[in-house]
C-alpha cells in the first residue's frame, strides 16, 4: 500500500493514519499564547499572595518553573499518551503537535529518541518544576539543589533534542523539517530556546549561590575548630 500523501519531510516517511489539519496555524498559535499568557497570569497572582516580599527575579523564576510544569504535563504527557497515533490526531493539541511537527516530523513517527525524550520530560521533570516553583515561593533550603537538577535534565535534554536531528542531517543527510527557513529557526530552534537559555541561568545561580554557601560555611569552621582545639587543650 502507497504512503499516504503529507507534506512532512522527508517525503517518504510512512505517516500511519494521517489526517491532514483542519485548524488554522494561526488559530493554533493564538490558542497556545492564550493559555500560556493565562497560566503565567495565575502564577503571577500565586506568587504575590503566597509569598509577597518575594524578590521579582525568584517570582519571574517561580512563574517560570509554573508555566513550564504545565506545559511538560499536559503538552508533552500528551504527546507521551498518544505518540503511537499523532498522525491520525484531529483534537487541539493533536493538531497543535503536527503543526509543529513541520520542523521535526519525528513527532509523526513514533521516533524511539523522542518518545523517551518527551516522556522524561513530561512525568520527571513536570512534577519537578512544579515542586521547584513551591520551594521557590518557601525558601525552602531545598530549592537550589532540586532547581539545578531540574534545569540539567531540561538543558541537556534540549541538547540531545538538537543535536540528534543535525546530526541525522550531517551524517545520513535526512532532514526533519520541511526547507521553509521559519520552520526551523522559529519552531525548531526558537520555540525550544527557552528550556536551554532559561535553564543554563539556573543552573549558574544554583551553583553560584551553592558555592558562596560553601565557602562561607568554610570560613565559619575555621573559628569553630580553634575554639574546639582550645578547649579541649584546656581540659587536658
Amino acid at each position: 500500500m502507497a504512503a499516504i500523501p503529507h507534506p512532512y519531510y522527508p517525503l517518504d516517511s510512512d505517516l500511519v493514519g494521517y489526517v491532514a489539519n483542519t485548524w488554522t496555524v494561526g488559530g493554533v498559535f493564538a490558542v497556545f499564547t492564550t493559555g500560556v499568557v493565562t497560566v503565567m497570569t495565575i502564577a503571577r497572582v500565586i506568587t504575590k499572595r503566597v509569598n509577597p516580599t518575594l524578590r521579582p527575579r525568584d517570582r519571574w523564576l517561580a512563574a517560570w518553573f509554573m508555566v513550564s510544569g504545565a506545559i511538560h504535563l499536559l503538552v508533552e504527557g500528551y504527546f507521551s499518551f498518544n505518540h503511537a497515533r499523532m498522525a491520525s490526531m484531529v483534537d487541539y493539541l493533536g493538531q497543535g503537535w503536527k503543526e509543529y511537527s513541520m520542523s521535526d516530523s519525528r513527532y509523526l513517527t513514533a521516533e524511539p529518541f523522542v518518545v523517551c525524550m518527551e516522556s522524561v520530560t513530561a512525568f520527571a521533570w513536570g512534577p519537578l518544576c512544579l515542586v521547584t516553583a513551591w520551594m521557590i515561593l518557601k525558601d525552602s533550603p531545598w530549592r537550589h539543589p532540586t532547581q539545578a537538577l531540574v534545569s540539567t535534565g531540561q538543558l541537556y535534554g534540549v541538547v540531545l533534542y538538537y543535536a540528534t536531528s543535525i546530526m541525522g542531517f550531517y551524517y545520513h543527510g535526512v532532514s526533519y523539517s520541511r526547507p521553509e527557513a521559519y520552520y526551523y529557526w522559529a519552531y525548531f530552534i526558537g520555540m525550544n530556546a527557552p528550556w536551554a537559555i532559561i535553564p543554563a541561568f539556573c543552573i549558574y545561580s544554583s551553583a553560584k549561590l551553592t558555592s558562596k554557601a560553601l565557602i562561607r560555611l568554610k570560613e565559619l569552621e575555621g573559628p569553630i575548630k580553634a575554639h574546639d582545639v582550645k578547649e579541649s587543650l584546656m581540659k587536658s
